[in-house]
């Protein structure tokens, strides 16, 4: 039980006075310094938080769930397995689609792109993202609207292209000529322009109608896959297990989870690398806090003596520097958790201030995957690091305490 004089011996040791000023200096000195670590530690992991959920988001905007595909590069008994598809738990849709790689030239430009054909009738996740003109028309009985595209913002600025504008694709599924095998070419008009936020879709897609890749293509009724998307992306791994056991033995099932694995988990990693990283700010604030406590102890040695000879218990010395360890602890987190939580909350504005009046870019959309630093809070993570950092600070008080209770009043008040 803590009684009231401890607490108090334990605020009068943390007051710098003369002669001891420099021990109370470095004590305050490690609290500061844990409250960098752990403020650090909050920032960084809320940082690679909204970097990994905000990665996931745009791929998965643009991405399906789970994806089924036939045993070739085409399959046309897609029908059969579509209904299957639509019938499978949590499923909110299945979509037909088609893709393949083409050369997308205008002008004296030309950019190599993903053609991806869609049943615009059923979209519902693309056209949301638009930003300039519309999506795909619905097709008209005769199929002569079918030549239409949307197209990323950055492929647009490549192609030096806008809504109205005609692209010529190229695709390599050719045919016969006098002088050989030639490509396919076919004019397309820019319906609309779409800003994914994903740098990767935004430079390298293509998207028509579904009928129009496969007239280019000279694929009849045949498509590359099946989408489907969940109304709960994390039954992905759950629902692509149902339909390997449903569909025939040639479909070739996969979900977001395992085609993106290798990625979401070099992220874990790296967050798991920065986090122990980090750790090692507040490892070296622990260690200045023992050694200022230590410092305190040999200075109190006479003040530990008279206590011990008027009836202070081992119990009481102990208590009494530990609560100092504690103090400092406690202020130092409670201070970085603070300043780490206003950090994450506001640092999309900050890093936006600080590139205005920088004029420097911190993140280009060309080389990374986002043009921004986003920062979400885990409330777990931030239990972790506060909970870790108040017992590393209070193992660390354990010997300073340690050594104060074992100081001989004899020995202490010999030249007295």
């Amino acid at each position: 039980m803590i009684q009231t004089f401890e607490l108090l011996l334990a605020l009068r040791y943390l007051r710098s006075q003369r002669g001891e000023r420099f021990a109370s200096l470095v004590g305050w000195s490690s609290a500061i310094g844990m409250a960098i670590g752990v403020m650090t530690l909050i920032v960084v992991m809320s940082v690679m938080n909204g970097v990994a959920t905000e990665i996931r988001d745009k791929i998965l905007g643009f991405s399906s769930h789970v994806e089924i595909q036939g045993p070739g590069d085409t399959f046309t008994n897609w029908k059969t397995w579509l209904d299957i598809s639509q019938k499978l738990p949590h499923v909110e849709q299945a979509l037909p689609y088609i893709s393949t790689q083409t050369l997308a030239h205008h002008g004296t430009r030309s950019v190599g792109a993903m053609l991806k054909g869609i049943d615009a009738a059923q979209d519902t996740v693309i056209s949301s993202h638009i930003s300039q003109g519309s999506f795909l028309s619905l097709p008209n009985p005769q199929q002569t609207n079918i030549f239409e595209a949307v197209i990323g913002k950055e492929l647009a600025r490549k192609l030096s292209v806008s809504v109205g504008d005609k692209v010529q694709l190229l695709t390599p599924s050719g045919g016969i000529s006098p002088m050989g095998a030639s490509p396919r070419m076919k004019s397309f008009v820019i319906t609309g322009i779409f800003d994914s936020g994903f740098y990767e879709y935004d430079v390298g897609l293509i998207l028509t109608h579904i009928q129009a890749v496969q007239r280019l293509n000279r694929l009849g009724n045949a498509i590359t896959g099946i989408e489907l998307h969940l109304k709960n992306r994390d039954q992905a791994t759950q629902v692509a297990q149902i339909a390997r056991n449903l569909l025939p033995s040639d479909a070739w099932v996969t979900d977001w989870q395992h085609r993106h694995q290798s990625f979401f988990q070099a992220l874990k990693m790296e967050r798991t690398a920065m986090s122990i990283i980090l750790f090692l700010i507040v490892l070296v604030a622990i260690f200045n806090m023992v050694s200022s406590l230590v410092m305190v102890v040999m200075e109190k040695r006479k003040e530990i003596a008279i206590l011990k000879t008027i009836g202070a218990s081992h119990a009481s010395i102990i208590r009494i520097f530990l609560l100092m360890g504690m103090l400092l602890s406690c202020f130092g987190t409670l201070l970085g958790c603070l300043a780490g939580i206003f950090l994450s909350a506001n640092l999309e504005s900050i890093v936006a201030w600080i590139e205005k009046v920088t004029h420097t870019t911190f993140m280009s959309g060309d080389v990374y995957y986002i043009d921004h630093v986003p920062a979400i809070m885990e409330p777990t993570s931030i239990i972790i690091v506060v909970s870790v950092s108040l017992l590393m600070g209070f193992l660390a008080t354990l010997y300073p305490a340690w050594r104060a209770a074992k100081v001989p009043p004899a020995e202490a008040l010999r030249y007295e």
